[in-house]
Formats: structure tokens, C-alpha cells, sequence
């Protein structure tokens, strides 16, 4: 079991936080595919962490038809290439975990993102996505969500497991109707109170090439 570096993480949290600098800064995406098929890669393999259902394989496979798609999943109903952690093997140039860490306690995930890194290949990336804390609904609606992870924190995390962080985004995709509303009419009120609209973040983070 790995065990987290607290005073490290807040560290790398700070160093994220500069970086980055707040919420309301973060680039907007439309949908974490978008972010991932638009990518300026060539992945020969993919892995998918926590997959449910899998449907990343079909777009994978239209984007990058060469591409290996293999996937992670504690679900024995699933029909998944590895069920428990320790049993992935291989080396991927992406790996994908969507909606997955704030199902898991502090510590699993940073347990998941070591085996991660140690299974990436080097220059390999790292994409992630989780409940956006500013939009609290994402976050509160789910009883099965245990750890709620800031743009800073999981950007902490990464930097704790060996990664470098490249971009976060925030992820938003609604009506042209109600984006004008959201970004633009009521964007002071929202940042007043502290209230985000983007239902989502994601991070984008390498394995280092040295």
C-alpha cells in the first residue's frame, strides 16, 4: 500500500496552484473525448482504468485504428483484460482513468497512479477526469463518491506519482443557448460565489522522458 506523502502533496498542490493559478482560469473543453482524440499522438496501446462498460474501445478505434485497446476494472461481470491492480501488465503510451478517483480513498489512488506510471511509457500521457468541486452537484448527487479532488489536488497527486502536469481543463458541453447564458451573463455571479459551471476537470499529465 502506498503511503501519501501529505506534507509533499501540499506541496505539489501549491506548486499546481501557481501554475495554474484558479479555477476560473482553466481552458475549456467540450467533453474529455474530445480532449483525448484531438491529442497530437499516435498511441499503439491504451489503457483504461475502471472502464465499466468499455465504451472508450469504439472510439479509440475510430480515431487511431492500430491502436491496442486494453482494460481495467474491478467488476467481474465486466468483460475486462485485468480485475485487480497488480495484474496489469504490459506498456501503454495513454492511459485513461474517467470518473474513477473520487470513488477511491486518498491513499488508492495514489497506489493506482504509481502502477500508472511504472506501466506508461516514457512521454506516455496520463488523462483523468473527476467531479468538478466548484459545481457541487457533480460531486454530492453520487453516495458511492468518497474523496472530492480540487483542480490543485489532483494535479498534487499526479506530481506525487512521477508525473509531470501539462494542461487541466474544465469540461463543459451544453446548448449554445445556455453556454452564453453560463459564461457570459451570469460568469460575475457565479465567480462571486465562488460557483463554477463546468460539471467536470481533467487532467493531463507524461511520464517524463529521463
Amino acid at each position: 500500500m502506498s503511503t501519501v506523502d501529505w506534507s509533499q502533496l501540499f506541496k505539489n498542490r501549491s506548486e499546481v496552484n501557481r501554475c495554474f493559478d484558479s479555477i476560473w482560469k482553466l481552458p475549456i473543453a467540450p467533453r474529455y473525448s474530445d480532449v483525448l482524440l484531438n491529442a497530437d499522438i499516435s498511441p499503439t496501446a491504451l489503457l483504461e482504468v475502471g472502464a465499466g462498460d468499455r465504451g472508450l474501445q469504439k472510439k479509440v478505434a475510430g480515431r487511431w485504428p492500430e491502436c491496442h485497446y486494453l482494460s481495467f476494472d474491478v467488476d467481474p461481470c465486466g468483460d475486462h483484460d485485468f480485475l485487480d491492480l497488480d495484474e496489469i501488465t504490459g506498456e501503454y503510451d495513454v492511459i485513461c482513468m474517467f470518473e474513477v478517483i473520487e470513488h477511491l480513498s486518498p491513499s488508492l489512488p495514489l497506489l493506482t497512479l504509481n502502477k500508472c506510471f511504472k506501466v506508461l511509457t516514457p512521454g506516455g500521457l496520463l488523462m483523468v477526469t473527476t467531479p468538478n468541486i466548484y459545481y457541487p452537484p457533480a460531486y454530492l448527487r453520487d453516495a458511492t463518491h468518497v474523496t472530492p479532488w480540487c483542480y490543485d489536488e489532483l494535479g498534487g497527486i499526479a506530481k506525487l506519482a512521477g508525473f509531470e502536469v501539462k494542461q487541466l481543463y474544465r469540461l463543459y458541453k451544453e446548448s449554445l443557448l445556455k453556454q452564453f447564458i453560463r459564461r457570459y451573463c451570469a460568469y460575475p455571479l457565479f465567480r462571486m460565489v465562488r460557483i463554477d459551471y463546468a460539471k467536470q476537470i481533467m487532467l493531463v499529465a507524461a511520464k517524463p522522458v529521463d
